[in-house]
């Protein structure tokens, strides 16, 4: 009888299930409902789901004329099926609203909405487990512009975990300056999931001259960009040698290393996370073809290692953007997200054969942007998504 198996032998089980699932067992008996909703299981189902690469679900930000404006999501078991995209309401969908996704990390993502004006800011920023349809909003933080400075402007906002304190963790930097000179001071905040609080740090932006040319993007406990430095409000003056700019969510510091290229030429970059490592592609000719490169030893700029270039011949269609998003299970393919003006792709990469594959995803919007997650019940006690639709259906009825 399942009543008088041992706790530890259901616990095993039940952490190797996809999330639908264990929302279904919820109504099985007290004792599974206690069991699947405390901290325990939830982050021992996580780390299998981490473990297994399994549960896997592409959340894909639709994009119209360059703007983003809500999510689709694809299942995907195997690598060898897609199952058909559907529409998936955000918790900060209101129409004519702007959402962007800032990052996503593990089975999270965070979502930000935000207008920023000359001597404040409003921002809307939600973090969402988008398998279960859960989500937590961030309280409103103001900021403190400094006596003297007149403008101020998002530097950058970023999500990632922090591996020592088991927390997710949101940085918010902010610049101010007076118009035509260069950035004078910074505000650098930091909220926690665990706490659900902002708390101001003394650590500054470390690059105040430099441009940031990638999204930021969480890896070991850290949040990570790729920066350019050069002089802002000089564009006669090259852009210098590129390099990785660090935020260490535990200790919260700055520390900079090299990329694999020195910015010598035209280039466009980009930065990702790929297999758990660093990943750095340059596009030396605006398409022409693309380097994809891996750190294998986390801060050790001799590790960068090229894994492939993608030619234009192997791609039966011009493309100015690549996005690696995962390895196929013998590691021999990539799936990539391509990218031009009005239009994305999905294709598998095949590295030794160096072709593309398409991949066929039905209800797929023709422009959007991926983010990957893993299956997970985090935020399991957090707010209900709701359907705006039949929200409004309900407010007719009333």
């Amino acid at each position: 009888m399942m009543s008088h198996l041992l706790v530890e032998i259901i616990t095993e089980i039940l952490s190797q299930l996809p999330v639908k699932s264990l929302l279904c067992f919820f109504c099985v008996s007290k004792s599974w409902y206690a069991l699947i909703k405390h901290l325990d299981f939830i982050k021992l189902h996580l780390h299998r789901s981490i473990e297994t690469n399994r549960d896997r679900t592409l959340i894909l930000e639709k994009v119209t004329d360059g703007l983003p404006h809500y999510c689709y999501s694809v299942h995907f078991p195997t690598e060898n099926h897609f199952d058909k995209a559907f529409k998936l309401y955000q918790p900060l969908y209101r129409r004519g609203k702007l959402v962007s996704i800032l990052d996503c990390c593990h089975s999270l993502v965070c979502i930000h909405h935000f207008t920023l004006e000359i001597h404040h800011c409003t921002d809307e920023i939600a973090i969402w487990n988008p398998l279960i349809q859960k989500y937590r909003i961030l309280p409103p933080e103001p900021m403190s512009k400094p006596s003297g400075l007149n403008f101020s402007k998002y530097n950058e906002i970023a999500f990632g975990y922090d591996l020592c304190n088991d927390d997710y963790k949101v940085l918010r930097v902010i610049a101010f300056y007076n118009r035509g000179q260069p950035l004078k001071e910074f505000e650098v905040k930091v909220y926690s999931l665990r706490w659900h609080s902002w708390r101001k740090i003394e650590e500054q932006w470390p690059k105040k001259e430099c441009t940031v040319s990638s999204n930021s993007v969480s890896l070991n406990g850290a949040l990570h960009w790729s920066i350019a430095e050069d002089t802002p409000y000089d564009m006669d003056i090259p852009l210098r040698a590129e390099c990785l700019l660090a935020f260490d969510l535990a200790t919260e510091k700055f520390l900079v290393f090299k990329t694999s290229v020195q910015r010598e030429v035209e280039l466009g970059t980009c930065l990702e996370v790929l297999k758990g490592q660093l990943c750095f592609i340059v596009t030396p000719d605006l398409g022409a073809e693309i380097d994809v490169w891996l750190m294998k030893e986390y801060g050790e700029a001799s590790s960068w290692t090229q894994i492939c270039k993608i030619e234009r011949g192997s791609v039966p269609w011009t493309f100015k953007y690549c996005k690696p998003l995962m390895f196929s299970k013998n590691e021999k393919k990539i799936l990539l997200e391509m990218r031009r003006h009005n239009l994305t792709k999905l294709v598998w990469y095949e590295i030794e054969k160096n072709r593309c594959e398409g991949v066929e995803i039905q209800n797929l919007p023709h422009w959007f942007r991926t983010a990957t997650c893993v299956g997970s019940l985090l935020l399991l006690d957090g707010d209900n998504v709701i359907d705006p639709d039949k929200a409004e259906e309900q407010e007719e009825e009333e």
